[in-house]
């Protein structure tokens, strides 16, 4: 009944197992449980502190019609961080390059970087392992790159650029001597909101992941992201495949890195006929031995501890 992966334990229940979960709910060993498929309504589920998630979110943002206008729709810190990190580049002899077409020679000096930035992170898996890979990777492979006055390159982005959905994507990032600079990053993501803006497209992203935060990938990169003006969407808006609607319930979150968070359809079934215009919510199970700050998905952000499940409001 458990599924083990990389240290997250779940349970996947049917609709009609209720019974199941009540034995369930108390288990040291269980982090959290899965109703799949869903049923049409949530009933005794919802009052127990089920919510309705999508297995995989696409993070999507408005490029909006400026640089300065995109900029000015940032947080107060992270307009500051990114005005800095603009200030602090325009004053070095750092260049920023923007290739259309990537090369396998390209690819080559890109890819030490990208392992760098890998082995800084736990459980990270690396999408490519060679130049050919990179290249590979999608019918229109882009980069954008900063180099020092050498020449050579400190930080570089692959971005996909998808003409047909309307979407620039950035998919790996890459820096030379590994830990993500904040500085780097942020200016990549601002020159890739530009060149989204000259092509006139209407919408960039930066990718797809599993919607669990607080196991592989960490309630902090949601956060990053949700601050960049960024908002999750559900994968199934931009493709039919790789993933599906469940419902879910945290138990516990011991030997994960709380807290965990995921994002939830504010209604079920969702309102909007695009699934583009869903705003999903972020749902947390919260621990007192974290200082993570749940503000910084805004407002609408619901807080489930498991003694507050049956008094949650279900809408």
């Amino acid at each position: 009944m458990l599924q083990h992966h990389e240290g997250l334990v779940t349970a996947t229940l049917a609709a009609n197992d209720h019974l199941t979960w009540k034995a369930l709910r108390f288990r040291k060993d269980l982090h959290v449980v899965n109703v799949a498929p869903p049923p049409a309504s949530g009933g005794e589920w919802l009052t127990d502190g089920f919510r309705f998630r999508p297995t995989n979110v696409v993070w999507l943002a408005d490029p909006k019609g400026s640089e300065e206008e995109y900029v000015e729709g940032l947080g107060r810190s992270e307009r500051r961080t990114v005005r800095t990190a603009l200030r602090d580049f325009r004053a070095s002899t750092m260049t920023l390059e923007h290739v259309e077409k990537i090369t396998h020679a390209l690819a080559e000096e890109w890819l030490p970087l990208y392992r760098a930035s890998l082995a800084g992170m736990a459980f990270a898996t690396p999408l490519v392992s060679s130049p050919e890979e990179v290249v590979g990777i999608g019918p229109d492979v882009e980069m954008l790159a900063i180099r020092d006055a050498q020449g050579n390159m400190r930080a570089g982005i692959v971005t996909l650029n998808d003409h047909r959905r309307g979407v620039y994507t950035r998919a790996m990032y890459g820096e030379r001597g590994g830990p993500r600079s904040h500085n780097f990053s942020r200016l990549l993501d601002l020159a890739m909101m530009n060149v989204v803006r000259a092509y006139e497209m209407p919408m960039v992203s930066l990718g797809w992941e599993p919607n669990l935060y607080g196991h592989i990938g960490k309630a902090g990169l949601a956060a990053y992201k949700w601050l960049l003006g960024f908002r999750p969407v559900p994968r199934a808006a931009l493709r039919a495949d790789g993933s599906e609607d469940v419902l879910t319930r945290v138990v516990h979150d011991d030997g994960l890195a709380p807290p965990l968070v995921f994002f939830a359809y504010p209604t079920w079934p969702p309102e909007q006929d695009d699934l583009m215009d869903v705003r999903l919510r972020a749902v947390a199970h919260p621990n007192t031995n974290t200082p993570f700050q749940l503000s910084a998905f805004g407002s609408d952000v619901e807080s489930l501890a498991p003694s507050a499940a049956g008094k949650a409001e279900v809408r």
